[in-house]
C-alpha cells in the first residue's frame, strides 16, 4: 500500500495521548539521502510547526496519528525554517537529469505510510524509482538519466 503527497496534504494530523486535532498536513520534508519523508509541516507562515516522522504512529486515510502534543516542534534551525518555506518541497519542482536534461516537473511521489520510504516519483508524465532521486535544491531536483522510466499510471 503507498500514498502520495498529494492526497497526503491537508490531512488532519491528531494526538493519540489526548485525541486532539493539532493541525493539518501542509508539507512532506524530504531526507534525499535516506529517500524518506522526514517531517511534516503543518500549518503556513509564522504558526507552522514540524512533526518529525518519527513521531507519527500512525498514517491513515483520514488522519495522522502522532503520540503526543510534543510531536509538535517550532522551526528553529535553519533547516527547520526552510522545510517551512518549502525549500524541501518535491511536488511541482523542475527535475532535471544528472545530465542536465529536462524531465518536465514533479507531479507527484508516492512512498510507504509505514515506514515514509520513498517508493515511486512522478515526474514528466514518467514514473521513477525512488532511487533515482539523487539531490533536490532551491533550482531542481535531480534524477538519475539512466532509469527504467514507465508511463505515468493514473
Amino acid at each position: 500500500m503507498s500514498e502520495t503527497f498529494r492526497s497526503a496534504l491537508g490531512r488532519k494530523v491528531v494526538s493519540r495521548a489526548s485525541a486532539e486535532r493539532l493541525g493539518y498536513v501542509s508539507r512532506l520534508v524530504v531526507d534525499v539521502e535516506h529517500r524518506a519523508v522526514a517531517a511534516l509541516v503543518l500549518g503556513k507562515g509564522r504558526k507552522a510547526r514540524l512533526v518529525d516522522w518519527t513521531s507519527v504512529v500512525g498514517f491513515g486515510p483520514d488522519a495522522v496519528i502522532v503520540a503526543d502534543d510534543g510531536a509538535l516542534r517550532a522551526p528553529v534551525e535553519d533547516a527547520d525554517k526552510a522545510a517551512v518555506a518549502g525549500a524541501f518541497e518535491l511536488v511541482s519542482k523542475r527535475a532535471l537529469s544528472d545530465r542536465g536534461n529536462e524531465l518536465g516537473k514533479i507531479d507527484d511521489v508516492t512512498f510507504d505510510p509505514a515506514t515514509g520510504k520513498l517508493q515511486r516519483i512522478i515526474a514528466g508524465g514518467q514514473e521513477r524509482e525512488a532511487q533515482d532521486l539523487l539531490g533536490s535544491g532551491s533550482y531542481a531536483a535531480v534524477l538519475r538519466e539512466a532509469s527504467n522510466a514507465t508511463g505515468a499510471r493514473a
